[in-house]
């Protein structure tokens, strides 16, 4: 008999192990501050010992959006060590779903290894009725265990679909179906009938072929993002420096524009050594370098939306404070 993948499991917090007052209390349990003991949430998916050897891995757990810098960089360097010691064949991250994907678009850039990590969460409590962790979690366990999700990077499941860290945001506040790609589409289904099927792979550079090691990595600098709006002034911008922000991620109006305001504001901020990426607040579609973006010394976001372009600024800032270099990152990854 062949031996089931061995996959270790790290709970890091979240809506798929939280307790709410009742079955129907699926907006508040937040506030109850309750979650389910070491060992629960994988008791709920006993089904899970026909997928994989599962080991759960201590970590702290709390609610995503209380995360801070240096808990991803322990985060990864915890499953970047455990990978390297070969004592797991794959990694599964239940996670809260707020921040889920800056998680782990992280792992995506800094944690060196072709062996599936994936990260999964859920929209309704493990006290629900009808939740969805417990499905998500046996999904997320198939994929980890999949050779065919070797070299595809961080994954991210829920709702039976399999998305690219990179490219996957969460699109609404309650719905099962939240998460989506709303560029590239998702990568491939963890379907109806237990298999794992991909239709395409990711082509930016990711996690084996990265040049950052999260193992490497100190604290990240300060990044701030400032959100463009209708008569926006640069008070923002101005204030983001006076913190002592080392780069400013604009999250444009349209396909990349701040007001003239904030222009001035973010033109103040180049002059003080502040990188500036531009991006935009509209979700979807490319940011593109144009003649007057680079003649600014301003880096151009891609596709990446504003939060994930600030982790890769952040980690970019760590080699290089050269725009080039950093639009470089930016085209790359």
């Amino acid at each position: 008999m062949a031996r089931l993948p061995r996959i270790a499991l790290f709970l890091t917090g979240g809506t798929i192990d939280s307790v709410g007052s009742d079955r129907l209390d699926l907006a508040w349990y937040n506030e109850a501050g309750q979650r389910l003991a070491p060992g629960e949430l994988l008791g709920m998916v006993p089904e899970a010992e026909q997928v994989a050897a599962v080991t759960e891995v201590p970590f702290r757990r709390l609610s995503s959006h209380a995360l801070q810098p240096a808990d991803l960089i322990e985060l990864g360097r915890a499953v970047a060590q455990l990978l390297a010691s070969d004592a797991a064949d794959g990694v599964v991250i239940a996670h809260g779903t707020n921040t889920l994907e800056e998680t782990a678009y992280f792992l995506h850039l800094t944690v060196r290894t072709a062996r599936p990590i994936v990260l999964v969460g859920a929209m309704r409590p493990a006290s629900a009725l009808s939740p969805d962790g417990p499905l998500n979690l046996l999904r997320a366990l198939q994929v980890a265990a999949s050779p065919a999700a070797h070299g595809r990077g961080v994954l991210v499941v829920l709702n039976d679909t399999i998305h690219s860290a990179r490219d996957v945001t969460k699109t609404a506040t309650y719905r099962v179906q939240t998460f989506a790609d709303r560029d590239l589409g998702p990568l491939g289904y963890a379907d109806a009938d237990g298999r794992v099927v991909f239709y395409h792979s990711p082509m930016r550079r990711h996690t084996a072929q990265s040049e950052f090691d999260v193992t490497a990595l100190g604290d990240l600098p300060r990044v701030d993002i400032v959100l463009s709006y209708l008569g926006a002034d640069g008070a923002l911008v101005d204030a983001a420096v006076a913190a002592g922000a080392q780069g400013i991620v604009s999250a444009g109006t349209g396909a990349g524009r701040p007001t003239p305001a904030e222009e001035a504001a973010l033109t103040r901020a180049s002059a003080r050594g502040v990188v500036v990426v531009q991006s935009s607040r509209v979700g979807s579609g490319r940011v593109v370098r144009s003649p007057g973006v680079r003649q600014r010394g301003w880096v151009a976001a891609d596709n990446l939306v504003p939060w994930k372009a600030r982790l890769l600024l952040q980690l970019g800032l760590t080699r290089t404070r050269d725009p080039d270099q950093l639009q470089r990152l930016f085209d790359e990854y």
